[in-house]
């Protein structure tokens, strides 16, 4: 089987400075999820659009604690739209979105939104809750999973064992170690069995930033070329492994405040996205694009073989220098 290609998009809402403010809210899923400003549609709908025009599906990692945040029924309506366009849906958990609720009751809590500096009872407590929400609103429970800045680490997998998860994707070398608290030791992209939960790396790649002097970067078309991702993905695959790219469900538009008070199309991004969702259509046969759902369903037949292959290297340092400009400029609302 050859190695495939995940597209996956974490689907949450900011705080907004709500934590720092007490007369500021968090911003709700309508704007952080669906990107609604006026009569545009900027988040999930555009991204959906550009995935079926290219005959893809990718996997969207839904935060489910918005209720929590003031906004009831609002994440049920944003997984009722992805089910209609037949996408992919996992869980993905912020501890602060359910822990602002707790705050807002004068109620004991563990100011954290990273997931393993939980007490582990209260770890398995919100993903329960968490998968109980996704299987109500969509009638599928979630297999996968995606700690909220990738704040995991190997005690959480056994967690998600524990939970019944059976994928979890919030490894990623170049965080390792930091806020992804998996050990740095080793550092792959890929995927590994911990336990009976499988690990599949958010992939990331080595960019030369100068002759002989290596950065390293997450697959994240937010902060990376077309081209870096294309190239990373190829190498990555070559290698026997499965690339995983990461979005946010916010990431195709630029905001002009934390309160998200209002927002235009990010440019740069979705040209990003939109070709790279080109380059992945037309080379299907040779990097298979797929979701977390189909390797789960690959395991349960006996026909998936995990690979973890060691990061790739990307010698470019002036198409990286340009990129830095690029990404600086586009840093600015008005760009």
């Amino acid at each position: 089987m050859k190695p495939g290609v995940i597209i996956s998009f974490d689907v949450e809402c900011s705080m907004g400075g709500a934590w720092q403010n007490p007369e500021l809210k968090p911003v709700s899923p309508a704007k952080g999820m669906m990107g609604e400003f006026g009569n545009k549609r900027l988040g999930i709908p555009l991204i959906c659009d550009i995935l079926e025009k290219n005959n893809l599906k990718a996997a969207f990692f839904v935060e489910p604690f918005n209720k929590e945040l003031g906004y009831p029924n609002e994440t049920e309506k944003v997984c009722s739209y992805l089910m209609e366009r037949g996408q992919d849906i996992e869980l993905h958990i912020h501890p602060n979105h359910y822990n602002y609720k707790l705050f807002l009751e004068n109620k004991p809590f563990v100011f954290t939104d990273q997931m393993y500096e939980c007490p582990p009872l209260f770890q398995l407590e919100l993903l329960n809750k968490g998968m109980e929400r996704i299987e109500k609103w969509t009638g599928k429970k979630p297999i996968a999973f995606r700690a909220g800045n990738l704040g995991a680490d190997e005690e959480t997998l056994k967690i998600l064992s524990k939970a019944g998860i059976k994928i979890d994707s919030s490894y990623s070398y170049p965080f390792a170690g930091g806020q992804c608290a998996f050990s740095k030791k080793e550092p792959f992209n890929g995927s590994k069995w911990y336990g009976d939960v499988l690990e599949t790396a958010l992939s990331g790649f080595e960019s030369m930033v100068l002759p002989g002097i290596y950065s390293s970067k997450p697959l994240d078309l937010m902060g990376i070329s077309f081209e870096e991702a294309r190239d990373a993905v190829k190498k990555i695959c070559k290698s026997g492994a499965d690339a995983v790219l990461i979005l946010h469900s916010f990431s195709l538009f630029k905001v002009k405040d934390k309160q998200y008070s209002k927002a235009r199309l990010n440019r740069v991004v979705k040209k990003r996205f939109e070709k790279f969702c080109a380059w992945l259509d037309k080379n299907r046969e040779d990097y298979p694009p797929r979701t977390f759902e189909e390797i789960c369903s690959l395991i349960e037949k006996k026909e998936y073989s995990p690979q973890k292959t060691d990061p790739v290297k990307i010698k470019n340092p002036i198409r990286a220098g340009l990129g830095k400009s690029v990404q600086f400029a586009n840093n600015f609302y008005r760009f």
